[in-house]
């Protein structure tokens, strides 16, 4: 497309947005800033109560701080979490910086509360995030310096020579000689080396460059009426009102930029919602502070293929003052009640400003009846009574008489016995419409002396439901789009790593080391539930991990010491305290692989456990003794029985041999006594032969003598 045919598709889109704005939307945001601000409906009547009452503001303001205690009540507005195992360390890290970026580098608490304000009564609630390119750049100069010196000073990348001196001092003394040599490393005394000091200019340029976060003024939004979301607009922009000097201090053509005009008519957002006053200046007569409108449009264009392609073009007077080609859009928006299929939904005071009035009309019919209960009409008879004292109303005051019935007091009955029950009826309305009642704020005990605390609970849970339901839509649409505007924004512009300290942590963090950027999971508004809630479940949920780890020890498969140690954080931080540090130190995953090792290597029965088989080994081995005692005592009481059956046998044995013996005794006996009377006979015969041989042989008288002798010796023995 030529130049002239972009500008006229660039003003066509904001022609047709303006348009669509001004005749469906703007109507409705400026009644309800003069709704929440309390300003006159001008149907006051002069003489007549006026008041405002604040039915908007109350609804608004009671769900603001329950919207902001969801995201802001944790330290963590975001949390990202890995899909697969090897990206825990990188969610991690990403974690923390993208809510350092939100948090800290950015005012997040005050760009939460103002963009949940702009959505609960502008209908829809704009951020802006971008990569703010911010150079700091300083000029220093330094004298007297040396080589080392001079060279500590230039090697960093950030630094540049703008100027440089060097100058030779002379050897003229010993001093400076011995300077020399310890400059040197050694004295030449004859070819003396000069010795050399520099001045230098040096231009130090420091890179602030970060990401940017800031709220867009409702009226100041511009989108294509036929979309429903900002990521898939055909045309999106904010106009801005800018100087000159600004418009040259953002890099655009000092030539150029002299050229533009102001706007005879400023169309978008002429006056202020919230002041009320016209954001034209025309009394200002330095021409750099003259104000242009400037859009900064994101608008789809054709190409040749027949596809489109995502452009940022900043358009001011008819004129494009940058045009380049790029992949996101960096406006994020929230809208407390969205209609299905169309960008601007419903805000709370949209839902609240019908009800303000009929309040304001009934508390100023009140207060009327009321001024005319205290200070009635009187009707006075004419000529009768002095006109000057009926008319003056003062305490005590008298009025003249011509007769007593010259004035008749009109009688005007109170209407506020009716109108206060219409008046609760229209709070249980409003809590009904919005999700805000006095049930969340705290109330008078006394009101709920005749309600059961089932009622009071369910009022109070149908309340909070609401909110809930608000505050996950702002999560999962705005908030959640905004972070992950954020990770990609330091994914595609941080060139190089930052060092930082996040709860204390030293970290170093470069984006271009995150390869699977993309694939998380973003949970968001991590501060769903009371307090008290959270810190019961905590605590119960503490109570099963330690459980864990004292039975199966910290290589379970469950919970390690890590985990325990986040739920403690966790713990800490719904307790109100952001810095968990403060009272635990962190755990890497070195530290844990060495724990878990140690851990391993001890015994890690419980103690119940090993009391119980303390006790068992014991029962065991007492009947162990005990069956081997009883083993003992049934062989030593066998082996008994077997002596004395031994000795049983071997009396028996000896009774036998004695039997024997005594048998072989007798037989000897019996033998010898058979022995000895043959013997004698034998005797008897040789003595009768040896005296029948005497007879026959007395020369052998000797002989026989001895023969005798011998016979006798032996039947002595025998006998």
């Amino acid at each position: 497309m030529t130049e002239e045919e972009i500008k006229n598709l660039l003003q066509e889109n904001i022609d047709d947005a303006y348009n669509f704005v001004e005749s469906d939307v703007n109507a409705d945001r400026k009644k309800a800033m003069d709704y929440y601000l309390r300003r006159p409906y001008g149907n006051e009547v002069s003489g007549k109560a006026s008041v405002v009452t604040g039915e908007v503001a109350e609804s608004i303001d009671g769900a603001l701080p329950q919207l902001m205690k969801v995201f802001t009540q944790t330290t963590d507005v975001v949390e990202f979490t890995p899909q697969s195992d090897g990206d825990a360390t990188v969610a991690d890290n990403v974690t923390a910086y993208v809510n350092h970026i939100f948090n800290k580098d950015n005012a997040g608490a005050i760009i939460m509360h103002n963009w949940f304000f702009d959505a609960l009564t502008q209908k829809t609630g704009i951020v802006k995030a971008y990569w703010n390119d911010d150079k700091d750049v300083n000029e220093e100069t330094y004298k007297g310096l040396s080589q080392d010196e001079l060279t500590e000073l230039t090697q960093d990348d950030t630094v540049e020579i703008l100027s440089q001196e060097m100058i030779e001092i002379p050897l003229d003394t010993i001093d400076n000689k011995a300077q020399m040599t310890n400059e040197v490393g050694s004295l030449h005394q004859d070819i003396p080396e000069p010795i050399y000091v520099y001045n230098v200019k040096l231009r130090t340029t420091e890179n602030n460059s970060r990401v940017k976060i800031e709220n867009v003024p409702p009226a100041d939004f511009m989108i294509d009426r036929h979309s429903d979301n900002i990521s898939d607009a055909r045309f999106v922009a904010q106009r801005k009102m800018l100087t000159r000097a600004e418009l040259i201090a953002m890099g655009y053509d000092q030539s150029i930029v002299e050229d533009l005009s102001e706007d005879s008519d400023i169309q978008l957002g002429d006056v202020n919602p919230i002041t009320g006053f016209s954001e034209l200046d025309t009394s200002n007569a330095d021409r750099t502070q003259e104000l242009i409108a400037t859009y900064e449009c994101y608008l789809d264009i054709g190409e040749d293929d027949g596809l489109a392609k995502k452009h940022r073009i900043v358009y001011a007077s008819n004129t494009i003052l940058s045009d380049e080609e790029i992949d996101y859009v960096p406006f994020y928006s929230l809208c407390p009640f969205p209609v299905p299929h169309t960008f601007y939904g419903q805000s709370m005071a949209d839902r609240t400003m019908e009800l303000q009035f009929i309040k304001s009309t009934i508390t100023r019919q009140m207060l009327d009846n009321l001024y005319l209960t205290n200070n009635s009409r009187i009707g006075v008879v004419e000529g009768a009574a002095n006109l000057d004292d009926v008319l003056n109303s003062t305490a005590g005051g008298v009025i003249r008489m011509k007769n007593p019935n010259a004035l008749v007091p009109l009688t005007v009955q109170s209407s506020a016995n009716q109108s206060f029950p219409f008046l609760e009826y229209l709070d249980n309305v409003q809590a009904k419409r919005t999700g805000v009642s006095d049930m969340m704020n705290g109330i008078d005990p006394n009101v709920l002396q005749n309600v059961s605390a089932t009622a009071v609970a369910t009022l109070t849970q149908q309340s909070q439901g609401k909110l809930e339901l608000m505050a996950r839509v702002f999560a999962d649409t705005g908030v959640k789009n905004l972070m992950q505007g954020l990770l990609h924004l330091v994914c595609k512009y941080q060139d190089e790593p930052r060092a930082m300290a996040i709860n204390g942590k030293p970290m170093n963090i470069d984006p271009r080391e995150w390869t699977n950027l993309y694939n998380v999971n973003i949970n968001v508004g991590l501060g769903n539930g009371r307090p008290d809630e959270k810190i019961a479940m905590l605590s119960m949920l503490m109570n099963k991990q330690e459980m864990i780890l004292q039975q199966y020890g910290m290589s379970n498969p469950l919970v390690n010491l890590k985990q325990y140690r986040e739920t403690l954080a966790k713990f800490i931080n719904a307790s109100g305290y952001k810095d968990d540090s403060q009272f635990m130190n962190e755990i890497n995953d070195e530290q844990l692989a060495q724990l878990q090792q140690q851990d391993a290597q001890q015994d890690k029965t419980p103690p119940e456990v090993a009391a119980a088989n303390a006790i068992a080994d014991a029962e065991r081995e007492k009947a162990q003794m005990k069956q081997s005692t009883d083993m003992a005592a049934q062989q030593l009481k066998m082996q008994e029985i077997h002596l004395k059956t031994e000795m049983e046998q071997q009396k028996l044995a000896l009774e036998k041999q004695q039997q024997e013996l005594d048998s072989a005794k007798e037989m000897l006996k019996i033998q010898t006594e058979r022995a000895k009377l043959e013997a004698d006979i034998k005797l008897r015969e040789i003595e009768l032969k040896i005296k029948e041989e005497a007879l026959y042989d007395k020369s052998n008288s000797d002989d026989m003598k001895n023969m005798i002798n011998a016979v006798d010796k032996i039947a002595k023995i025998n006998g």
